[in-house]
């Protein structure tokens, strides 16, 4: 049954905060603004998940053993539900050892794909991480760059594979899924419009009046002060906060020239193909 939506995005590009509204449509509000209940909470590399599914222990098993499992454990999931399941997930769309999807497109109804300026995307990333900026601006551009790699296999999640900035985006966007592209940028600066075309891709349907009120329990000043408030389980021990700035061009005052060149030159192609540079 093709009935997984796969939420895909490169870190920090704005994939949250598009489930916490699908949350809020769907819930009808964000039960007391308390960002740790949603509806929309699912993350496709889930230990838990696979660990359930499958009936195995993951830390007990290499990244090339899950993997080649992960097509199967998404085809039982699929099986158990009947409605829509929306899943997501920082990984790029790749083959196994076994030469299979990892993300079945068999039981895939389609993708969300969130993009953001990777200018952006590395300001962010640093101060969410704490790591220093050319590390990572190395790390947007290294084919192998991963996440939740770790020797004892004690994550939460299961080791998301990105690769560079671009492949990432590419991966997907030639990944055989029927795929919607969201602008963080245009999710911010448009997101009545931005946020009802997605819902128009993905068959869902609300009212105006709906739409606006889950853009207005979600906007970034609300998410902050939730946060604030309540924690949120989704940030890292190590960091300030999840919601930080969310202001597009943060990278103008951050980079310095040579950075800003070198990212437009590893990402050139991708980036212009979505009107990040000319």
């Amino acid at each position: 049954m093709k009935n997984l939506v796969w939420l895909a995005s490169y870190p920090r590009s704005g994939n949250t905060w598009f489930r916490i509204f699908l949350s809020s449509l769907f819930s009808g509000n964000l039960r007391g603004k308390n960002l740790n209940m949603l509806e929309v909470d699912m993350i496709a590399n889930s230990r838990m998940m696979f660990d359930e599914l499958t009936g195995l222990k993951s830390s007990e098993m290499t990244m090339k053993e899950i993997n080649n499992l992960r097509p199967s454990v998404f085809k039982m999931l699929s099986d158990q539900i009947s409605e829509p399941c929306y899943l997501k997930t920082h990984d790029r769309f790749f083959l196994n050892d076994d030469g299979l999807p990892v993300f079945p497109p068999e039981n895939s109804m389609g993708c969300v794909y969130i993009i953001r300026n990777p200018l952006d995307v590395a300001v962010s990333n640093v101060l969410y991480f704490n790591r220093f900026v050319d590390e990572v601006i190395s790390n947007m551009n290294c084919p192998d760059n991963s996440m939740h790699v770790s020797t004892f296999n004690l994550y939460p999640l299961l080791e998301e594979r990105m690769g560079t900035w671009s492949e990432h985006a590419e991966s997907w966007l030639r990944s055989g899924n029927s795929i919607h592209v969201m602008r963080y940028e245009d999710m911010v600066r448009n997101p009545f419009a931005t946020f009802s075309a997605t819902l128009e891709f993905l068959g869902l349907h609300f009212t105006d009046a709906e739409i606006l009120q889950a853009l207005s329990e979600t906007s970034f000043e609300n998410l902050k002060k939730s946060e604030t408030e309540h924690g949120f389980k989704d940030k890292l021990q190590s960091s300030d906060a999840f919601f930080r700035n969310g202001k597009p061009g943060s990278w103008e005052t951050v980079l310095t020239e040579a950075q800003i060149e070198r990212i437009t030159r590893d990402h050139h192609d991708v980036m212009a193909r979505f009107g990040y540079i000319a």
